[in-house]
């Protein structure tokens, strides 16, 4: 199992081999993803003493989060896909990714709220059950509707900087351990379907669509 998570500022990467041994390692925010994901990924294969080709299943998370770095870490899948065709994939959920941090961590006694900036007074928002169990799809809310959220809220360290929310930190761990779950229960995707989830459109998209929207 090969697990990458390059939708925050810090990328998460995550190996298990058939022999049991794990490998975590983190891209810090200062390098960049798309430099150093497939070098670090050699270095824990080497590490691990296996070749890549050997990997049977590899866990992406998809989104929401960094356009760049969701691109990045569904393309270096896909390519992965492309030379080892019987490699199996599972998509994963950075909001679901935080919910299982906070049911592993036993931080919520009830249903609560998984928010990540979004920017421009904007946020992506799932909420979840004390199980981490998501209650209702991911989507994008504004301002307004954030400070109205009644349920406890959670972000990530540093994402938000907001009294009201409380913050954790994920780790490779973490993904590791929600993408083996995911693998026990056969939650695979194909290929055509590892994609990421936006749920906005990017800044460029946005000033189109104004554009259009102001020639017609």
């Amino acid at each position: 199992m090969l697990a990458i998570n390059t939708a925050f500022m810090t990328a998460n990467l995550a190996l298990k081999t058939t022999k049991g041994q794990v490998v975590l390692k983190d891209i810090e925010s200062k390098s960049k993803h798309s430099e150093n994901l497939l070098k670090v990924i050699d270095q824990m294969c080497q590490e691990a003493g296996i070749n890549v080709l050997e990997v049977e299943t590899i866990a992406v998370v998809v989104g929401p989060g960094s356009f760049t770095g969701l691109r990045i870490g569904t393309s270096v899948a896909k390519a992965l896909g492309c030379v080892k065709k019987s490699l199996k994939f599972i998509s994963v959920s950075s909001l679901e990714l935080m919910a299982y941090n906070v049911y592993k961590n036993g931080l919520a006694k009830g249903d609560f709220a998984c928010v990540l900036n979004a920017l421009s007074d904007l946020y992506f928002v799932a909420y979840f059950d004390k199980n981490g169990i998501k209650l209702e799809s991911e989507r994008m809310i504004d301002k307004n509707e954030f400070e109205n959220i009644k349920l406890p809220i959670f972000a990530l360290k540093g994402d938000l900087r907001n009294s009201i929310c409380t913050e954790i930190e994920l780790e490779c761990q973490d993904l590791l351990d929600f993408a083996l779950i995911k693998e026990n229960k056969n939650q695979f995707v194909s290929e055509k379907e590892l994609l990421p989830v936006y749920l906005r459109l990017s800044q460029a998209e946005a000033a189109l669509a104004k554009k259009e929207k102001k020639d017609c």
